[in-house]
């Protein structure tokens, strides 16, 4: 992929194939407590990136990449090299995944984090060939492109792990499925316990049960969607407010700023106040 390419600031998508985008940024940033809620493959181009999930820390340098489970709470950090850090991920369509599941029976399913390191240029030109075959419909056919997807996973399929081609099923994970399908929508826990077969009373008990609330879950999934908004792309920060329900900017910065411990500003590029003492 050539560079003017790769660094378009904007998520591809292609049915049945996946879903791709670059992160750019110029702070280092420390999310915790992040929720994956899709099985996705992460390069580092530039900087370093640490990820602690499931008792484990991988520190991540340039070339390096990880594969992680959906479902997987992380603690994230993002530093910057000559104030600047890049990585590219690609999230697998539920095919491609199936496949290789099929593919690889005996194989251990991801269930939280994998590190691919020091692999060279044969596993980096995979992972340029994979985000082709996302970004680049018209020259690419379906099934080449499956099949460029599926060179990608081998390399997972190499480590000994597979994604798992079944969604998490807890009620937690099929509510952050539901939502962000559709962050921006009015959504109330009535809607969600009918969606999930439930009277709303069941629906709120059994979120007690777990220590959780709808509402927490719906922020968490509108900020979480608004952050990768934020890295992936040149909208403006009221455009990507009212793309996950709310119709005042300021409102929706001082949640995301309550959320993560820094504005939608410094994401951006802005110094944060702690860079700024």
């Amino acid at each position: 992929m050539n560079e003017s390419t790769r660094i378009q600031r904007k998520v591809w998508s292609r049915q049945d194939i996946g879903l791709t985008a670059s992160v750019l940024q110029q702070n280092d940033l420390l999310v915790h407590t992040f929720v994956t809620d899709h099985p996705s493959l992460i390069l580092l181009r530039r900087g370093r990136k640490t990820v602690k999930a499931g008792g484990k820390t991988v520190v991540l340098s340039p070339g390096d990449a990880v594969a992680i489970a959906p479902g997987t709470t992380c603690d994230v950090q993002n530093e910057t090299e000559r104030g600047q850090f890049e990585s590219t991920w690609i999230v697998c369509a539920a095919p491609i995944i199936s496949t290789m599941a099929r593919a690889f029976p005996h194989h251990s399913k991801l269930k939280d984090i994998a590190v691919f390191k020091e692999l060279g240029c044969e596993f980096l030109q995979s992972f340029e060939r994979a985000c082709l075959a996302i970004t680049s419909p018209d020259l690419l056919p379906q099934v080449v492109a499956e099949h460029r997807m599926q060179e990608l996973l081998s390399w997972l399929a190499h480590s000994g792990w597979i994604l798992n081609p079944e969604p998490p099923s807890d009620l937690q994970a099929k509510i952050r499925r539901l939502i962000s399908a559709a962050p921006e929508q009015a959504w109330v826990s009535k809607d969600l316990a009918q969606a999930l077969a439930m009277s709303e009373a069941t629906f709120r008990r059994r979120l007690a049960t777990l220590g959780q609330s709808f509402n927490s879950i719906l922020i968490d999934v509108r900020m979480t969607t608004a952050l990768t908004l934020l890295q992936v792309t040149d909208h403006a920060i009221s455009d990507i407010a009212y793309q996950v329900g709310y119709e005042s900017a300021s409102r929706f910065s001082a949640r995301f700023k309550k959320r993560f411990g820094f504005s939608p500003t410094v994401v951006r590029g802005a110094p944060s106040p702690r860079d700024a003492a």
